[in-house]
């Protein structure tokens, strides 16, 4: 146990520290700031992540291939999203980036093995699973504290599956990702103090899409369990699907900007910001505690919790398809 409060509060305090001092040199030199507030928060928790990483290999004796794969492919999707948030990507040009990423973390052997599908079709799934879950994280910071709580919460689940499997490459990984969040959510709770930037939406949503492919889930008990990760993402999923069905209802393109958030949907009702990122936590942690008992069930309740988990989201679907988001 001592050991993975080293490794926490490493990432935590590591994670608080380089935030704090990129947000101060951003300050200084008046760069990478969005209405006067330091996009600190992508290096900030990107070099934690690194040095977390790290001594979890020395404390742990992790897998470093595997580590490495995970870190380098998160580290180039942070890189990207520097230069995105230095001067605006075009979507072409951020689906280019997200697909080498993408690439490069298949290319290290980090995928889904999905029996009967064969390298090819784990490798497609792999690269729409990473892109995917990259882009929802990206489209889910749009609201102080968002993001970074979304990902704290989920990270909790996949740390949580780790310790019951038990998978020592996930848990380090997963509490790492928990700490670095938590750390960040110091600077980024209403009225945020510091900002993830693209750079840190990207790497987050990286890092978790990459942690939850080398998650295991399903036994032949319960073949549904390969939903889990599905179900654990299934705010930042949640999210995409439903701002891009609104905008579609709207005849509007699916990715271009709007207001069709689900975040800014439930503030319309009349709630204060952090009320509205409150119940947005309580989405998310309502969506990973799915995840986690689907695991570990069988198939007969799996099923039971897959349909109303989806009775569930087309209820939200029907409450917030009218609600127009002021702005």
């Amino acid at each position: 146990m001592l050991k993975y409060i080293i490794i926490f509060t490493a990432a935590l305090i590591s994670g608080i520290m380089f935030t704090s001092w990129l947000a101060g040199v951003f300050g200084k030199y008046k760069i990478l700031k969005t209405k006067g507030i330091p996009l600190a928060g992508g290096l900030g928790i990107g070099l934690a992540f690194i040095f977390s990483s790290g001594l979890g290999i020395f404390i742990f004796g992790l897998s470093a291939a595997k580590v490495l794969a995970v870190v380098s492919a998160s580290l180039c999707m942070l890189f990207f999203g520097l230069i995105d948030d230095l001067r605006e990507l075009s979507v072409v040009q951020k689906f280019l980036a997200q697909s080498f990423c993408a690439i490069l973390l298949i290319a290290f052997g980090i995928k889904t093995n999905i029996i009967y599908l064969g390298f090819w079709g784990n490798a497609l799934i792999t690269f729409f699973w990473i892109v995917g879950i990259t882009n929802a994280f990206n489209l889910l910071d749009i609201m102080d504290g968002l993001a970074a709580g979304t990902a704290l919460i989920v990270s909790s689940a996949f740390l949580f599956i780790g310790c019951l499997s038990p998978d020592l490459n996930v848990q380090i990984l997963s509490l790492i990702l928990c700490a670095v969040s938590a750390g960040f959510l110091i600077f980024n709770l209403p009225p945020a103090k510091a900002y993830l930037g693209n750079s840190g939406s990207h790497f987050l949503g990286m890092a978790i899409a990459a942690v939850a492919l080398i998650t295991h889930y399903a036994s032949e008990k319960n073949v549904f369990a390969l939903l889990s990760p599905v179900m654990i993402l299934g705010l930042p999923i949640m999210d995409t699907v439903l701002l891009i069905i609104f905008r579609v209802i709207k005849r509007k393109a699916p990715f271009r900007k709007s207001r069709d958030h689900l975040a800014l949907k439930i503030g319309a009702l009349g709630l204060s910001p952090l009320v509205t990122v409150l119940w947005m936590y309580l989405l998310c942690f309502i969506f990973a505690g799915c995840g986690v008992i689907l695991a570990r069930v069988n198939n007969l309740l799996a099923e039971i919790i897959i349909i109303s988990v989806f009775l569930f989201s087309i209820g939200i679907f029907i409450k917030l398809v009218k609600i127009e988001a002021n702005g």
